[in-house]
């Protein structure tokens, strides 16, 4: 006669813990699985992707008094695409010319940065140069009085 057969509580309460340690070491174990699927995958982050960056107003007067200049921007890019948080970081030295760059870089439109797979705000820092077009002098001819001093 087994000592099991003596006493059948015992051998119940026996085989329900070899079936609960068997079931928490199998939980635990999962954690470690190789297969690749149940492992996230680090995604690496992205930078933002202009989508539609249009030219600044080129101020008229400044264009015909041949004045040139960059101006550098700061910004951040939300996660919507669309800047925010815009100022001058380094100034063209024409108050007109830091405007104009502030005025266009408002309306650029860009694919936001990811961090993590996710949209996320992105500081960027863009120059916006002002090469002076040839502008003729019909065209300049009462843009001469307008100069800023």
């Amino acid at each position: 006669m087994r000592s099991s057969d003596l006493n059948p509580i015992s051998s119940r309460r026996w085989k329900f813990l070899s079936a609960a340690s068997a079931l928490a070491l199998a939980v635990m174990l999962a954690g470690c699985s190789p297969d690749p699927a149940a492992q996230s995958t680090p995604v690496a982050p992205t930078q933002p992707l202009a989508v539609e960056t249009p030219p600044p107003q080129y101020p008229a007067e400044l264009a015909c008094a041949g004045i040139e200049g960059q101006v550098g921007i700061l910004l951040t890019i939300g996660v919507d695409g669309i800047p925010k948080n815009i100022r001058v970081e380094d100034s063209s030295g024409h108050r007109q010319l830091d405007q104009a760059a502030m005025d266009a870089v408002k309306s650029w439109k860009f694919q936001p940065g990811t961090s993590r797979g996710e949209p996320a705000e992105t500081p960027l820092r863009v120059p916006v140069t002002f090469n002076a077009p040839g502008m003729d002098s019909d065209r300049c001819a009462g843009v001469a009085d307008e100069l800023p001093e």
